[in-house]
């Protein structure tokens, strides 16, 4: 009888086995990532464009982040992608260009951030550009990009408006 029940025993374990858990790749969770930057602007001013924003003081957690090993700044240089809903790491990454990284020796201590985008002279750039931006911990770990924010270029003949969020 045991051996009956054991045998039992295993044959529903493997029966069962192949149903547990999540399939897929492993996904690590984000709780120790940076939150994302805050407040995020941008304004036209005499050939450049001048972002500013507010670097975050958490993780996601709700934990203390620390400082920051790097900051990135991306542009769409050909205009938001159309869809709606907010748009994604990855398709961020796909349709923008990283204009510059700024390692965590350059942050400085204070919270807010500006960082000023001269509009090249050679290319031809659009009459309105976007922007997001994105933090990196210590350890690497990355925030989710800004909600990206629009703004006019001044010499566009088109009069700016203040800049705006675009989700």
């Amino acid at each position: 009888m045991t051996r009956f029940v054991a045998t039992l025993l295993i044959g529903l374990g493997l029966v069962t086995a192949p149903g547990c858990g999540r399939k897929g790749p492993l996904v690590v969770p984000r709780g120790g990532a940076p939150m994302p930057v805050e407040a995020l602007t941008a304004a036209a001013a005499g050939g450049m464009i001048v972002l500013r924003w507010t670097n975050p003081t958490k993780a996601i957690s709700g934990r203390p982040l620390g400082p920051l090993g790097a900051v990135e700044i991306w542009v769409f240089d050909k205009g938001l992608p159309a869809g709606s809903g907010p748009l994604t790491s990855e398709a961020i990454e796909k349709t923008a260009r990283l204009v510059r990284k700024i390692p965590g020796k350059e942050i400085g201590a204070s919270g807010v951030m500006t960082f000023s985008y001269a509009l090249p002279a050679t290319a031809a750039v659009p009459e309105r550009l976007a922007f997001a931006v994105r933090v990196f911990d210590a350890k690497g770990r990355a925030s989710d990009f800004s909600a990206p924010v629009a703004v006019a270029r001044k010499d566009a003949g088109v009069d700016p408006p203040a800049a705006e969020g675009v989700s």
